[in-house]
């Protein structure tokens, strides 16, 4: 039984689940199409004196050509209905819709359709795929959400799984006093794909939503009068890093994460955005602004203490009885005498 078929009129998958209102039973002059093989459907039970409950079929009942690839279909719209019912629940969402941006059946991207939602006075076109097709896929759907939604903001939500999520090493880092481990990842070539052409990537992880920002490293400069050696540290002082926010550079060596509850995405009003999540880079940068500076001038000032030579010692000062009277001759000589005895002896 299936639940879904691309509706070649709307130009966008309809689900038998939303219902079938407004949908003219049987072929409708081959109006609805098999998303896995293509082939022409039938909506059957949507009449009022049906015995069954809608679905579409293949002509003859013989089932899909391709079941595979259908169960695969289904197993994604799940995820796409549960998170449009998610979106719908948020404050402030006035409109939740799913659509297809550029999708033939004819040459299909394989996404999934994509959750149109408005807040307030912003579009976001949200995407769930439980896996990325390839760069050109990819390009087409940004480049078809520009054409047909413009100022949309595109975001991408992808499984916090291995084969989506490169986990590296935790990043030590300093915020609001008190040091913290951030996840990081090494993005692929997808995930770069489709944060230079402007949309943002997102991992979703149950209630929460890892927002990445930028790590780049680099090693400071030695300026003139500075010195970076000998600080007792256990690694360089000069090895540093900077972020990019509030998505990450191109140029970034790899992406930190920033967790931020999902309900909190539409938190600000009219905007549908990880408002939580840009604070946290915003306190990031100022600490990195902070440790910069702080350790230019600690190296300038390793550099003045050992450039500065050691004091001569104070000569010894003895103290004179103002009310005794100065030696005579004959007795300072007498002592000079004594003194250069006891040398030559």
């Amino acid at each position: 039984m299936g639940r879904s078929a691309w509706d070649t009129e709307r130009r966008a998958t309809v689900w038998v689940d939303d219902g079938v209102e407004g949908l003219p039973p049987g072929m409708a002059d081959g109006r609805y199409r098999c998303r896995a093989c293509g082939e022409r459907l039938v909506l059957k039970g949507a009449r009022p004196s049906a015995k069954v409950q809608p679905h579409f079929a293949h002509r003859g009942n013989d089932g899909c050509s391709r079941p595979e690839q259908e169960a695969l279909l289904d197993a994604a719209d799940e995820v796409v209905l549960h998170l449009r019912e998610q979106i719908r629940a948020l404050p402030g969402v006035t409109h939740c819709a799913t659509a297809s941006p550029g999708e033939d059946p004819e040459h299909s991207s394989g996404l999934p359709p994509a959750v149109l939602a408005r807040c307030g006075t912003t579009t976001v076109v949200i995407e769930a795929p439980s896996a990325l097709p390839g760069p050109e896929a990819i390009r087409r759907r940004i480049r078809a959400v520009r054409d047909e939604h413009a100022g949309a903001g595109h975001v991408w939500f992808l499984k916090r799984d291995l084969a989506q999520f490169q986990q590296l090493a935790p990043h030590p880092v300093w915020l609001r006093g008190q040091k913290a481990l951030h996840e990081q990842v090494a993005p692929n070539e997808l995930q770069k794909a489709i944060n230079e052409a402007g949309g943002h990537v997102y991992w979703l992880d149950g209630k929460a939503v890892l927002v990445p920002y930028g790590i780049r490293r680099f090693q400071h400069p030695v300026q003139p009068g500075q010195d970076w050696t000998n600080w007792k540290w256990r690694s360089d002082p000069r090895d540093d890093w900077r972020i990019s926010k509030p998505r990450p550079a191109p140029d970034a060596d790899t992406w930190g994460l920033v967790p931020v509850a999902f309900v909190s995405l539409t938190r600000t009003r009219g905007a549908f955005r990880p408002a939580d999540a840009y604070q946290v880079m915003d306190d990031l940068y100022a600490a990195q602004e902070r440790r910069i500076t702080w350790r230019n001038e600690h190296a300038r000032e390793v550099y003045a203490a050992r450039a500065t030579p050691p004091a001569e010692p104070e000569a010894e000062v003895v103290a004179v009885d103002p009310q005794s009277p100065p030696p005579s001759p004959v007795a300072a000589a007498d002592g000079e005498a004594a003194g250069l005895r006891t040398r030559t002896e």
